[in-house]
């Protein structure tokens, strides 16, 4: 092998950062891509080194040089650390602490990866969002109120209102039928 960090495929194991000089692995990834970061980052601190990724058959897939000017360039550009995952605003309010039943967590979880937040802010998200629907929700239930007591006048239990029995409706429509004039008021 050539100077600089080497990333091989080890069996078992995953994948290894050889140096230069080392016959066993300087560190041990479960993923090539793992692998490769340590690998740069091992080149950067040394000064300047070439980072050979190989295929997991042992072909050179790679070849990138790392060192002094890509150091100087990345404090330049200051592409430092990645940002943690973006958090919801601090609310104001009362804290409060739930227990979650295992189905909501699961939601919350999945939520939470999709959006790349924390599972609390996606909480916040699903009862923000549910508190909305139940808004909705009531609102619909007013106006149902308000319909049905302008359509059943003199109702004002919309749950204890019923429709007319088999009976009543039959009588209804014959004596409509019998006197077509005298409609019944509504």
């Amino acid at each position: 092998m050539s100077s600089g960090f080497h990333i091989v495929k080890r069996a078992s194991e995953g994948w290894a950062v050889q140096g230069p000089s080392a016959q066993q692995a300087t560190s041990v990834h479960r993923t090539q891509a793992d692998a490769v970061a340590a690998a740069r980052r091992l080149a950067l601190k040394s000064g300047g080194a070439e980072v050979v990724v190989h295929r997991a058959d042992g072909r050179i897939r790679d070849v990138e040089t790392a060192g002094a000017a890509a150091l100087d360039e990345l404090k330049r550009n200051r592409k430092a650390t990645p940002r943690p995952p973006a958090r919801a605003p601090r609310a104001q309010g009362p804290r409060t602490t739930l227990r979650l039943p295992a189905p909501l967590a699961d939601v919350a979880d999945r939520l939470a990866r999709e959006l790349d937040i924390s599972r609390n802010d996606a909480l916040l998200r699903l009862a923000t969002r549910g508190a909305r629907l139940y808004e909705v929700e009531q609102s619909i239930a007013a106006r149902r109120q308000e319909r049905w007591a302008a359509v059943v006048p003199g109702v004002v239990d919309i749950d204890r209102a019923e429709l007319p029995t088999l009976d009543e409706a039959r009588d209804a429509i014959f004596a409509v039928s019998e006197n077509p004039r005298a409609a019944p008021a509504v």
